[in-house]
């Protein structure tokens, strides 16, 4: 059910979200101020519209964005980034609370996956250039007249669930669009308009992918996996054929099928402070080799580092399948020192759906071993007698790997498993 369609200038987020309501009650303070016209867009509306959480704000304005946006900082404090080329600016906000500003305006595409060229428009040729109608809907922040604007509609595709583009060329203007619309799809649980479906198989036909740089596809991939469950999503886009379309080594249905259910029970699946999770970002990339990935990671330096960490599982997955393999060894392979990639081990590890053993050992891993320390603490090896410096943290490693073992299990039996740390008294 949408929320109520008459939108108030002072009462936008007034019940559900009073500091989003303070920072839409500043700019419009400051557009009535400089007399002109600010506008909430896209994704904000879109949620407000199905009653869901927003997370940061979109404003458009008619006028100087940038200018909008420097008020807006002497006003409620924060720091302000600016983007020339395209007239915007974000605000980041003392309370953690990011504010997009956009001049409103048109767009022209010089070659089909280009960087937009942008000139100042009107708020309606702003909502033009956005790439879904439940994207392209606004509420007034300024002026007399507070009713949404929804020129194409949003509202009742918001309504059906259905993701429609604006005009035929959208996926072939901006094939990133491609992601957003499985995004989307997925998320609300809505479905892909026929006319859509079918304008996206036609660029997918003819190469649009090719004309994206690697890091535009990178970013996107990555948008893909920070969803909640990335699964429904990963899966169909490979259904589509947007992976294979990226790379024919991207990884098939085959490949999610044998995934299907990890993410309920895979810690770090979900996104935090925006970093995309380890465990998913593996798993994207499991079929491909290093140097494939590396073509769509190009400068990316984050990507580098996941490169190395899934060959490094590659490599090690006939010793995480040996027989007689000891809880400590498995623990010895998978601790990892970046506290990033934490979550990737079991996923990564259990994508050898042929590998069973190491799946089963993951598994545990994550279950059960991870997080198993001994039961004395560096203060009961000091009160025992082992000496203060090196010597504890040995202790403490050696008392872990036998406790994962099954050496030691009880306080008693690693108070006389420690007693080989403390001095002789000879």
């Amino acid at each position: 059910m949408l929320a109520a369609s008459d939108a108030s200038t002072v009462g936008i987020f007034l019940d559900t979200d009073p500091r989003r309501q303070a920072v839409c009650d500043a700019v419009r303070r400051l557009a009535v101020d400089a007399g002109i016209a600010a506008y909430l867009v896209g994704g904000p509306v879109r949620d407000h519209q199905l009653g869901a959480p927003v997370k940061d704000l979109d404003i458009a304005v008619v006028g100087s964005a940038p200018s909008l946006a420097g008020k807006l900082v002497d006003a409620l404090g924060g720091r302000l980034t600016v983007h020339p080329r395209f007239r915007t600016a974000t605000v980041w906000l003392p309370d953690g609370i990011s504010v997009d500003l956009v001049t409103a305006r048109r767009e022209t595409y010089s070659r089909p996956g280009a960087l937009p060229d942008v000139e100042p428009g009107a708020i309606a040729d702003d909502l033009g250039r956005r790439d879904f109608t439940i994207n392209a809907m606004a509420i007034p922040l300024s002026g007399d007249d507070s009713d949404l604007v929804d020129p194409h509609n949003g509202r009742a595709d918001l309504e059906a669930g259905i993701v429609r583009t604006l005009h035929r060329d959208s996926f072939v203007d901006d094939p990133t669009r491609l992601f957003r619309a499985v995004r989307y799809e997925q998320r609300f649980g809505f479905r892909i308009d026929d006319a859509t479906l079918a304008d996206m198989r036609s660029a997918l036909d003819a190469g649009a992918m090719n004309t994206v740089s690697g890091p535009r596809i990178d970013n996107e991939l990555g948008r893909m996996i920070s969803e909640r469950d990335p699964l429904p999503g990963l899966r169909r886009a490979t259904e589509l054929g947007l992976l294979a379309a990226i790379h024919p080594a991207m990884p098939t249905m085959e490949h999610w099928d044998a995934l299907d259910g990890w993410s309920s029970v895979v810690p770090g699946a979900q996104p935090a402070d925006r970093e995309w999770p380890a465990s998913w970002d593996a798993a994207l990339f499991w079929t491909m080799t290093h140097d494939q990935v590396a073509s769509l990671a190009m400068k990316n330096p984050y990507r580098t580092r996941r490169c190395r960490y899934v060959d490094m599982l590659k490599e090690g997955m006939p010793m995480l399948s040996a027989d007689g393999l000891l809880p400590s060894e498995v623990c010895a392979f998978l601790d990892y020192p970046r506290p990033e990639a934490s979550a990737a081990h079991a996923l990564t590890v259990a994508l050898a759906f042929a590998e069973p053993v190491a799946a089963e050992r993951i598994r545990r891993y994550l279950t059960e071993w991870q997080d198993l320390q001994p039961h004395l603490r560096g203060s009961d090896l000091l009160e025992l007698g082992v000496p203060e410096g090196p010597a504890v943290g040995a202790a403490l490693k050696a008392l872990r790997k036998a406790r994962l073992d099954g050496v030691t299990r009880t306080r008693q039996d690693e108070g006389a498993f420690a007693l080989q740390w403390v001095p002789s008294s000879k």
